[in-house]
């Protein structure tokens, strides 16, 4: 089985991704490829074949979840494990620039044409799409899913133009421009909550993705959703029609190697492929500009770890490609996961020893640092950047935040103040329940019953 692997704005394939018998994958660049056609930081450009395990670091994370996948599983007799097979019925329509189809039949993604290739959204039709995700974090029944997003929750790509939602077309090969994520009905307030984290975090100076906090009023119920701008997109729109192309990006996992699996550094079970701020610094040193990328990540680490946001995993952090130029893809997926008692608190990543917010003392900071890359850990001036943040943070959390998730953000602030024993000068707020390591809630240590 043989499929031809496209980066969308190339007119021929970039190189071949075959799937042998026993299911093992190989693939190979074409001989006329460019160095700015490389499509992955875990594969660069030779002329040698790369074999199974280099090939499923990369090309399993093309695959997204959700019923389309789960329907060509069950049609088809196949099992997870069958990358090959997957990507044969589902690689015309994995996330980014990146399409893999049947060898000879074309790529599977084309720029889009606006309004040509797209078809608008009525109100009924959009509010039945809402609902649907809201309540069971899928499409409706009989309605097809242009352009499937990865990720299990319910989310929706489209096109917000002219002060509507467009799909589209079927058979269009388009691109979206935006992604509409719609809050399910057992945590009907997670997506404002991260609109206002991004919002937040661009206002204090990080590079964030661009969104919207929105509300649907369908069958007398208010839904609430965050509408995306894809930061991966090239839009030239002008008095109503234009063009929509897709810029390549890839995520840490594919840059490593690494299969979804491992997005957490927890699931590691070889040094050597796992997700970690070590990795990070590898990922770096093949950037345009290596100390740029280590500063913004580090940024965004310092963020997460002040808004509670625990599941910045290899998989909700990205590289954008220009030609040649590499850079860190703006700050997303940012929500408060120690306000949510169902999951781990854990780090996505040690942050040096620390594997908890309780435990990120000054010495976890020096490793961080240190593994990140800073021959000489900036450990003051990096405190500095924490307390700011801190203040910021508990600044706009009063303008922007709902009371709960302001409450909480204060509470996570005094967990890092205490742990790196320094007074970040914030305003007091009301007490907040708090799970500490994925234990009992905290009633004492540091703000008391009330705060």
């Amino acid at each position: 089985m043989k499929m031809d692997v496209w980066m969308e704005g190339r007119s021929t394939a970039v190189g071949v991704l075959s799937c042998s018998k026993d299911k093992s994958l190989s693939f190979v660049y074409a001989d006329d490829v460019l160095p700015e056609h490389r499509i992955s930081m875990s594969l660069p450009i030779t002329t040698a074949s790369y074999g199974d395990a280099d090939c499923r670091g990369y090309f399993a994370n093309l695959l997204f979840e959700g019923p389309q996948l789960e329907r060509v599983l069950d049609g088809f007799g196949l099992d997870r494990g069958d990358i090959g097979a997957l990507l044969w019925h589902l690689g015309a329509d994995c996330p980014g620039a990146i399409s893999v189809t049947p060898e000879g039949t074309g790529p599977g993604k084309m720029p889009g044409r606006f309004p040509e290739d797209y078809e608008r959204l009525s109100d009924v039709r959009l509010n039945q799409i809402v609902l649907s995700l809201h309540q069971h974090r899928r499409m409706p029944e009989g309605e097809r899913n242009p352009s499937p997003v990865a990720g299990v929750q319910g989310k929706i790509a489209c096109i917000m133009l002219e002060g509507a939602f467009w799909l589209p077309k079927n058979g269009s090969r388009a691109p979206t421009t935006h992604i509409l994520k719609v809050s399910p009905n057992f945590d009907p307030y997670i997506t404002r909550q991260e609109a206002v984290l991004l919002q937040i975090a661009g206002e204090i100076g990080i590079n964030a993705a661009e969104t919207r906090d929105l509300v649907f009023d369908v069958n007398q119920m208010h839904i609430n959703a965050l509408l995306s701008t894809r930061f991966d997109r090239d839009i030239e729109i002008a008095k109503g029609a234009g063009t929509i192309r897709r810029r390549h990006a890839e995520d840490f996992c594919q840059a490593l190697g690494l299969p979804p699996s491992l997005k957490y550094e927890r699931d590691a079970v070889d040094a050597h492929r796992r997700f970690s701020a070590a990795a990070v610094e590898a990922i770096a040193a093949k950037a345009t500009v290596p100390a740029l990328l280590t500063k913004d990540f580090l940024a965004q680490t310092v963020f997460n770890l002040l808004v509670g946001n625990t599941d910045n995993h290899g998989k909700n952090a990205s590289l954008l490609y220009r030609g040649q130029t590499v850079l860190l893809a703006p700050l997303y997926d940012v929500v408060p996961v120690f306000m949510d008692r169902r999951v781990t608190h854990e780090f996505a990543f040690k942050h040096g020893e620390a594997r908890f917010a309780e435990d990120f003392d000054v010495d976890a900071l020096r490793g961080l640092l240190f593994e990140l890359g800073f021959g000489k850990p900036p450990v003051e001036r990096t405190i500095k950047q924490i307390q700011h943040f801190a203040r910021l943070i508990s600044d706009l959390s009063v303008r922007h935040a709902p009371k709960d998730l302001a409450d909480g953000l204060y509470a996570q602030a005094r967990v890092i103040e205490h742990a790196l024993d320094v007074d970040f000068g914030l305003a007091e707020r009301d007490y907040y329940d708090r799970v500490v390591r994925d234990g009992v809630a905290e009633t004492s240590g540091g703000w008391g019953a009330f705060s």
